[in-house]
Protein backbone atom coordinates (compact mmCIF):
# COMPACT_ATOMS: atom_id res chain seq x y z
CA UNK A 1 0.00 0.00 0.00
CA UNK A 2 1.22 3.61 -0.73
CA UNK A 3 0.98 5.61 2.53
CA UNK A 4 1.91 9.03 0.09
CA UNK A 5 -1.58 8.60 -1.99
CA UNK A 6 -4.49 9.57 0.04
CA UNK A 7 -7.29 7.68 -1.54
CA UNK A 8 -5.27 3.87 -0.32
CA UNK A 9 -4.45 5.84 3.45
CA UNK A 10 -6.54 3.73 6.05
CA UNK A 11 -8.61 4.92 8.34
CA UNK A 12 -8.68 4.21 12.76
CA UNK A 13 -11.40 5.28 14.28
CA UNK A 14 -10.81 6.11 18.18
CA UNK A 15 -13.41 7.11 21.03
CA UNK A 16 -13.30 10.59 22.29
CA UNK A 17 -11.73 12.21 24.14
CA UNK A 18 -8.77 10.11 22.67
CA UNK A 19 -9.14 11.34 18.89
CA UNK A 20 -9.10 15.01 20.07
CA UNK A 21 -6.15 14.49 22.13
CA UNK A 22 -4.28 12.94 19.33
CA UNK A 23 -5.55 15.57 17.15
CA UNK A 24 -4.13 18.15 19.58
CA UNK A 25 -0.31 16.83 19.95
CA UNK A 26 -1.41 16.03 23.55
CA UNK A 27 -1.04 12.24 23.08
CA UNK A 28 1.23 10.67 20.60
CA UNK A 29 0.72 7.14 21.55
CA UNK A 30 -2.60 5.38 21.23
CA UNK A 31 -2.64 1.99 23.28
CA UNK A 32 -3.95 -0.85 20.81
CA UNK A 33 -4.10 -4.74 21.39
CA UNK A 34 -3.62 -5.47 17.66
CA UNK A 35 -0.97 -5.26 15.27
CA UNK A 36 -0.37 -3.75 11.99
CA UNK A 37 2.70 -4.01 9.24
CA UNK A 38 1.31 -0.75 7.69
CA UNK A 39 3.18 2.89 8.43
CA UNK A 40 2.50 6.20 7.22
CA UNK A 41 -0.93 8.42 7.46
CA UNK A 42 -3.96 7.47 8.60
CA UNK A 43 -7.14 9.37 8.36
CA UNK A 44 -8.22 9.45 11.89
CA UNK A 45 -12.02 9.07 12.78
CA UNK A 46 -14.02 9.70 15.67
CA UNK A 47 -16.40 6.76 17.25
CA UNK A 48 -19.86 7.42 17.94
CA UNK A 49 -18.95 5.84 21.88
CA UNK A 50 -17.31 8.17 24.30
CA UNK A 51 -16.22 8.68 27.72
CA UNK A 52 -17.39 11.66 29.15
CA UNK A 53 -15.85 11.05 32.41
CA UNK A 54 -12.63 11.39 30.26
CA UNK A 55 -13.45 14.19 28.59
CA UNK A 56 -14.28 16.15 31.62
CA UNK A 57 -11.14 15.16 33.05
CA UNK A 58 -9.36 16.48 30.26
CA UNK A 59 -11.11 19.53 29.94
CA UNK A 60 -13.49 18.48 26.78
CA UNK A 61 -17.53 18.64 26.37
CA UNK A 62 -19.45 17.32 23.89
CA UNK A 63 -16.69 16.72 21.29
CA UNK A 64 -17.24 15.61 18.05
CA UNK A 65 -18.39 12.32 17.08
CA UNK A 66 -19.35 9.93 14.04
CA UNK A 67 -16.90 11.05 12.04
CA UNK A 68 -13.52 11.50 10.36
CA UNK A 69 -11.59 14.63 12.12
CA UNK A 70 -8.50 14.78 10.43
CA UNK A 71 -5.32 12.31 9.97
CA UNK A 72 -1.92 11.66 11.72
CA UNK A 73 0.78 9.80 10.60
CA UNK A 74 1.59 5.83 12.15
CA UNK A 75 5.50 5.91 12.97
CA UNK A 76 5.83 2.63 14.93
CA UNK A 77 4.61 0.22 16.84
CA UNK A 78 5.89 -1.42 19.86
CA UNK A 79 5.22 -3.89 22.60
CA UNK A 80 4.57 -1.82 26.36
CA UNK A 81 6.74 -3.38 28.85
CA UNK A 82 5.81 -2.21 32.17
CA UNK A 83 9.01 0.52 32.11
CA UNK A 84 7.68 1.72 29.00
CA UNK A 85 4.16 2.09 30.45
CA UNK A 86 5.49 4.10 33.60
CA UNK A 87 8.38 6.07 31.15
CA UNK A 88 5.28 6.72 27.84
CA UNK A 89 2.49 7.21 30.77
CA UNK A 90 2.55 11.29 29.72
CA UNK A 91 2.31 10.25 25.87
CA UNK A 92 -0.67 7.70 26.15
CA UNK A 93 -2.58 9.44 28.65
CA UNK A 94 -4.44 6.32 29.99
CA UNK A 95 -5.08 6.81 33.50
CA UNK A 96 -4.72 2.82 34.32
CA UNK A 97 -2.16 0.67 35.34
CA UNK A 98 -0.13 -1.42 33.20
CA UNK A 99 -1.62 -4.21 31.11
CA UNK A 100 0.30 -6.84 29.09
CA UNK A 101 -0.55 -7.28 25.80
CA UNK A 102 -0.94 -4.04 24.40
CA UNK A 103 1.05 -2.59 21.90
CA UNK A 104 1.81 1.24 21.26
CA UNK A 105 1.41 2.78 18.52
CA UNK A 106 3.71 5.68 17.90
CA UNK A 107 1.55 8.81 15.80
CA UNK A 108 3.04 11.68 14.94
CA UNK A 109 1.73 14.93 12.57
CA UNK A 110 -1.45 15.55 13.33
CA UNK A 111 -3.78 17.29 11.44
CA UNK A 112 -6.63 18.40 11.64
CA UNK A 113 -10.04 19.37 9.58
CA UNK A 114 -11.87 22.82 9.32
CA UNK A 115 -14.70 20.98 9.65
CA UNK A 116 -15.26 16.78 10.31
CA UNK A 117 -16.64 14.74 7.73
CA UNK A 118 -19.84 12.30 8.78
CA UNK A 119 -19.09 9.28 8.17
CA UNK A 120 -19.52 5.50 9.67
CA UNK A 121 -16.20 4.25 11.10
CA UNK A 122 -15.06 0.66 11.43
CA UNK A 123 -13.37 -2.14 13.81
CA UNK A 124 -9.60 -1.93 13.19
CA UNK A 125 -8.01 -0.63 10.24
CA UNK A 126 -10.38 -0.07 7.40
CA UNK A 127 -10.94 1.49 3.83
CA UNK A 128 -13.34 4.59 3.45
CA UNK A 129 -15.90 4.38 0.86
CA UNK A 130 -14.43 6.06 -2.46
CA UNK A 131 -17.66 9.06 -1.73
CA UNK A 132 -15.96 9.66 1.62
CA UNK A 133 -12.40 9.37 0.53
CA UNK A 134 -13.46 12.36 -1.97
CA UNK A 135 -14.72 14.48 0.54
CA UNK A 136 -11.81 13.51 3.00
CA UNK A 137 -9.60 15.00 0.22
CA UNK A 138 -11.36 18.21 0.07
CA UNK A 139 -10.83 18.38 3.86
CA UNK A 140 -7.51 17.43 3.42
CA UNK A 141 -6.87 20.21 0.94
CA UNK A 142 -8.13 22.94 2.87
CA UNK A 143 -5.67 22.21 5.90
CA UNK A 144 -2.74 22.49 3.50
CA UNK A 145 -4.00 25.45 2.22
CA UNK A 146 -5.20 27.05 5.01
CA UNK A 147 -1.90 26.87 6.71
CA UNK A 148 -2.58 24.53 9.37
Amino acid sequence: MDSTRTHEWPALSVRQPWAELLLAGRKSIELRSWTTDYRGRLWLHASLKADPAMESRFGYKDLFRGGFVGSIRLVAIVPITNQRWLQWKVRHLDPGGYRSGLLAWIMDEPRRFRTPVNSRGQIGLFIPSSDVVRQLREANYAIAVGGH
